[in-house]
């Protein structure tokens, strides 16, 4: 089951470096566990390595708790430590801990002191100044296991079950702009529920979603109904059935056969499927466990490299695009993601008894703009820039194992050129 989620989930960004421009800045880069941290996320500060709160949480795997304005905890496996804002005086454990430079806070966000928080959690911390280089090290286990003996024993354990059934409910927040202006009919904050099943052989999905867009039609003031999406795909086609489109259309799949066996065949392999995370900048820790419903659960968390990411994009990108006519249209798309900047965070709750995945929490951040191709006759009414901030959170959760897999009916799917001629002309006031 694990396996299905690896490149499902793969769209991440290790937290952004911020710019400060308050203090000094150098271009120090860290390394954890031997992964170079990518973007720079550092900043010398008076000598010292200063790194954001948030990133230090998502990269150690601990929780931070705001106990009042100034003041905050990070706990990591029963460990906490306390600190705040504008004060070297720490408390680890009920310890006495001074730390070398107090916690600041800016327009960017909460600093704190990286080897001193570091090695308060088991970190080995070294510096090599040559290269301008702060390196962590730590080994984490959890009862005897590594991050990656637990994936691998997780796909292990889920190759028993040949279905299962998922669902999900996400928030987003989005805000679009064309030319600089705010695009009125876009929805600002949507809500999406997602249900459906997954069969590994033969391989098939359904998916179905639907979407609330939490906003009221600008000419009437009424809110806007729901929306739903029905998805199917098989190894041969993808079946589409969108909001108020009573058949079914069938497409080709965006990818070749070929490439989806070479996929399977990673992601049943957990020597490869790691592999392929790494190679696509996949950044894994453990969290703190937890225990839901009275079951316990190991947590691994997961952020991306965005560079790491890019470069392993680029590689499955120009796969998926062998065989498509190439035009402005993939090259437009191509552009658009290199340019984006995206915050992407996940974490896997695994059953402690079953070795499987029962739950995912993911959270992300997407900003990107968009130049609109110009043809050879442009509208000049047209807009030629969009700019799109969107936020996204939510969860999924992993029910109905090996359960009978229920395709929908397609046999009477129509070709969405069928449709186009089948749609009545739009009226007019003559």
């Amino acid at each position: 089951m694990k396996r299905k989620f690896i490149l499902t989930l793969a769209f991440v960004l290790l937290l952004a470096f911020a710019a400060v421009p308050a203090f000094a800045s150098e271009n120090v880069q860290l390394q954890v566990n031997g992964d170079v941290v990518s973007p720079p996320c550092l900043s010398l500060v008076n000598n010292v390595s200063m790194i954001p709160l948030d990133t230090y949480v998502g990269l150690a795997g601990a929780d931070v708790q705001w106990t009042s304005d100034s003041e905050f905890v990070i706990t990591e496996n029963g460990v906490n430590l306390s600190m705040a804002l504008g004060k070297k005086e720490a408390s680890l454990d009920g310890s006495a801990l001074t730390l070398p430079l107090e916690p600041f806070k800016t327009d960017d966000g909460v600093f704190i002191p990286l080897r001193a928080v570091s090695e308060a959690f088991g970190f080995v911390v070294d510096w090599d100044g040559e290269q301008q280089l702060v390196t962590l090290t730590r080994s984490e286990t959890r009862d005897g296991m590594t991050v990656s003996d637990l994936l691998a024993k997780s796909i292990e354990a889920s190759k028993i079950f040949n279905t299962y059934a998922m669902e999900g409910l996400f928030k987003i927040d989005m805000d679009v702009e064309a030319d600089g202006e705010a695009v009125g009919e876009v929805p600002q904050n949507m809500t999406s529920k997602l249900s459906g099943q997954i069969q590994n052989e033969p391989f098939s999905v359904y998916m179905k979603q639907t979407i609330d867009p939490g906003s009221v039609a600008p000419e009437t003031g009424e809110k806007i109904p729901e929306m739903v999406v029905e998805t199917f795909m098989n190894q041969e086609k993808m079946y589409m059935k969108l909001p108020e489109q009573e058949d079914w259309i069938v497409l080709d799949l965006p990818f070749s056969p070929e490439l989806w066996k070479q996929q399977q065949d990673i992601q049943s392999d957990p020597l490869k499927a790691a592999e392929l995370m790494k190679e696509m900048g996949i950044f894994l820790n453990y969290g703190n466990d937890v225990t839901v419903n009275d079951t316990d659960y190991y947590v691994v968390n997961a952020t991306l490299d965005m560079d790491k990411f890019k470069e392993g994009y680029q590689k499955l990108f120009q796969q998926v695009l062998q065989g498509m006519p190439q035009g402005a249209y993939e090259q437009n798309i191509q552009e658009v993601f290199e340019n984006a900047l995206l915050d992407y965070s996940y974490s896997v709750l695994i059953n402690k008894e079953t070795l499987i995945s029962d739950m995912i929490y993911l959270e992300a951040r997407l900003q990107m703009t968009m130049d609109v191709p110009r043809s050879e006759e442009p509208d000049v009414s047209a807009p030629q820039e969009f700019k799109m901030n969107m936020k996204m959170k939510g969860d999924f959760t992993i029910t109905d194992l090996g359960a009978p897999f229920n395709a929908p009916d397609v046999s009477n799917a129509k070709k969405i050129e069928t449709l186009e001629s089948e749609t009545p002309p739009a009226p007019t006031n003559e």
